[in-house]
Formats: structure tokens, sequence, C-alpha cells
């Protein structure tokens, strides 16, 4: 089990563990009172909040009636997994062993590299959306202050 794997309430510890010294007690920064950091959506909703989504300049942003788009700010499931800080996904490849490399870490799966990553980002107040539905699991990894302006977590 991971750092932050399972521990969704105040006051909770997760035990880390370092080769180089003892296990740690680390408090879990999830407290009761922030929402829940993992939203589960079903295919046809995560297509609906994909067909609700431009990008223009880089910039991703929520589109509002009445307004006209270029049909290549359209954002599909490759444009947005540039603004992902991780994903697992059929449809994208999210590069799971680079974004492990990335944060310093080995596994010796990719169910525990996942974990592994979900841990860092969700005990960085990132927000995980999981993907309902499909043929495989989908997954992705967001911070939560674009997640809540994309209407993702909604």
């Amino acid at each position: 089990m991971g750092l932050y794997t399972g521990l969704r309430k105040a006051g909770a510890t997760a035990v880390a563990r370092d080769a180089k010294g003892p296990a740690v007690s680390l408090p879990c920064p999830y407290t009761a009172s922030m929402p829940d950091p993992i939203r589960t959506l079903t295919l046809s909703e995560w297509e609906d909040r994909l067909a609700r989504l431009y990008e223009r300049d880089d910039r991703l942003d929520v589109r509002r009636d009445g307004e006209r788009y270029a049909p290549d700010e359209a954002v599909d499931a490759y444009a947005l997994s540039a603004h992902a800080e991780a994903l697992q996904s059929a449809e994208v490849d999210g590069d799971l062993w680079g974004t492990l490399a990335d944060i310093e870490e080995e596994a010796a799966s990719d169910e525990e590299a996942w974990a592994k990553i979900c841990d860092f980002y969700l005990g960085r107040g990132c927000a995980l959306l999981r993907v309902t539905g499909g043929d495989e699991p989908e997954e992705w990894i967001f911070e939560e202050s674009l997640a809540r302006r994309l209407g993702l977590l909604d």
C-alpha cells in the first residue's frame, strides 16, 4: 500500500521508509475539511466534460454559451494530457516509467509504479480523476485548482 493510499481522514498518519534510515511517521495532508481529491466519472461524463473544453494559446478553459471556437481549439484526451501531472490511459501514452523516474521512485510492476505516482501527487494536493466504463482503466492526475476550474471534479 502506498503512502497515502486509503488514508482519507483527519489525523491519519502514514509510515514512510527510506533505505538510508528508519521508518518515519508522516501526517497525511488530507483532512476532513478538504474535498475528496478522488472523483469517478463514467465514460459518457468524461466525454461530456472534454467536449466542454477548449485550448487557446496553450491554456485550457471551459466553453461559454454563445461564443464561437475554432475547430483546432477542441480538446481531446491527447490535448488534455499535456496539462495532466500524470495519467494512465488506453488512448494516450502517459509514460508511466518516465513519470516514476521524474519523482525519483522505483517499482517492480506497473501497478506499483502507478500507486507510487498517485501517492506522490495526491500527497501534494492534486486530484485523481477515474473514468469507468471503458475497455481499460483510465486515471488522470491534475493539479486540483486546474481540475476544479475546468469542471472536471463537478
